[in-house]
């Protein structure tokens, strides 16, 4: 409590944090007690607010990459917000507070883009070796394979790719922080537009050295993945892109400890835990299902 003296101390009422009345012909402040209430948390919400986490982070990773990967989404609506509508029901990972803090992420299935074209068939086999269900016939690919070479043979074995149309890898390669076990994802994001016309450009000056190999006929990834894959076909017709459907693939032992019921309790308790009981609301839900990778 102060007294005041001066001009104006002839005040009653609240101004901001103080609360001013007429005390023995003097005016005097109080200052008002801060209140903290404590936030609602249901169940639903906490459920919620735990798989948030991971999602936000995921799609920090891709950096930008992904745009514009939901093709009817209204022009209003950002790439981040469809991503977060398309993922946020069937997300099963749960982040404890000071994971997410930290920036951990947990490659999982999630849906990166939907559109109208064909979606590109990925298989990641028991020794972590990727391949696609595009077909380049008898193309075998080294450091002088051309851009039109590349692209010859996957127009001519697939009568979904035409020339111009672009083929996007994102490779999600799940780390683990040797200090702190923080779980971190490191994503390349590779694109090759496909053109007939040019002989000159190397396909290693667009991908890099360590990329696209050939399996059985079949387009492949290169190097091993543990983590997660996903093949993106694209094309522009009217100025409008247009985008296979995909979601990743996912080879990933890190996955399994973050989609338990026990890292589901453990990532609501770090936020405070529920403090709402929902009568009507069963105690188990869904989310609790193990992800199938």
């Amino acid at each position: 409590m102060a007294i005041l003296t001066g001009i104006n101390t002839k005040l009653r009422g609240s101004i901001g944090k103080y609360t001013f009345s007429r005390l023995n012909g003097q005016t005097v402040a109080k200052e008002k007690v801060d209140k903290k209430e404590i936030p609602v948390r249901t169940m639903t919400q906490m459920l919620r607010r735990v798989r948030w986490a991971n999602l936000v982070n995921m799609y920090r990773a891709f950096e930008g990459t992904l745009h514009p990967s939901f093709e009817s989404k209204d022009p209003r609506v950002s790439d981040y917000n469809m991503f977060m509508q398309a993922n946020i029901g069937s997300s099963n990972v749960a982040l404890p507070k000071d994971v997410a803090v930290q920036g951990g992420c947990v490659v999982a299935p999630y849906q990166i883009t939907r559109g109208q074209l064909p979606g590109v068939l990925v298989s990641i086999d028991s020794s972590h070796q990727v391949v696609t269900d595009i077909s380049v016939g008898g193309l075998s690919i080294g450091a002088s394979t051309t851009l039109k070479a590349f692209s010859d043979a996957i127009i001519q074995n697939n009568d979904t790719w035409h020339d111009g149309d672009q083929i996007s890898l994102y490779v999600a390669t799940q780390e683990v922080d040797s200090t702190t076990g923080i779980p971190r994802v490191n994503m390349k994001a590779i694109e090759v537009t496909l053109d007939t016309s040019d002989e000159d450009t190397l396909l290693e000056d667009l991908t890099g050295q360590n990329c696209y190999d050939v399996q059985d006929g079949m387009l492949k990834y290169k190097v091993a993945v543990i983590g997660g894959i996903a093949c993106v076909h694209s094309r522009k017709v009217n100025g409008k892109t247009l985008v296979s459907t995909q979601r990743f693939v996912v080879d990933n032992p890190s996955l399994a400890p973050y989609t338990s019921q026990a890292a589901f309790d453990t990532a609501i308790q770090s936020y405070g835990g529920v403090n709402k009981e929902q009568f009507l609301t069963p105690n188990v839900d869904n989310v609790y299902a193990p992800t199938n990778p």
